[in-house]
């Protein structure tokens, strides 16, 4: 007996084909690869030049007034986190200072801080260790 064809056996298998093609492409069409999401959502870094309003060694942060920060934001004064903490020891209200503000999606800091100009201590305030004073 001769063998007949049935017509719907490659309908059947042209569609299964173009399901598997379209969930193929739609799969490698998903999410960035990691270092493009890395990239994205990482941490960010700018330059910083800016003034000492304040140092809360208790709370780890000085209050600065930065310098518009290109690409970042326009001068304000602003608490941020000083990394590591006993930087804090090293500034004083009315130091200028350069630093790299580190940005990550739900934190900031400020990493290497250097002191590039002290402030005048007010009179009567006591002078620095290691410095006589006049009585």
């Amino acid at each position: 007996m001769p063998h007949k064809c049935n017509s719907s056996s490659p309908s059947i298998a042209l569609l299964a084909l173009c399901a598997l093609l379209t969930f193929s492409l739609a799969c490698n069409r998903g999410a960035p690869p990691p270092s493009a999401e890395h990239a994205q959502g990482g941490t960010k870094r700018y330059s910083l030049k800016g003034k000492v309003i304040s140092v809360n060694k208790q709370a780890g942060n000085a209050t600065i007034y930065n310098d518009p920060i290109a690409g970042f934001m326009d001068p304000m004064a602003m608490p941020y986190t000083i990394k590591p903490a006993a930087t804090l020891d090293d500034l004083q209200p009315g130091d200028t200072i350069t630093a790299d503000v580190v940005v990550e999606p739900d934190k900031y800091w400020l990493e290497n801080v250097k002191v590039t100009a002290h402030s005048q201590a007010p009179a009567g305030k006591p002078a620095p260790a290691g410095e006589k004073q006049e009585k």
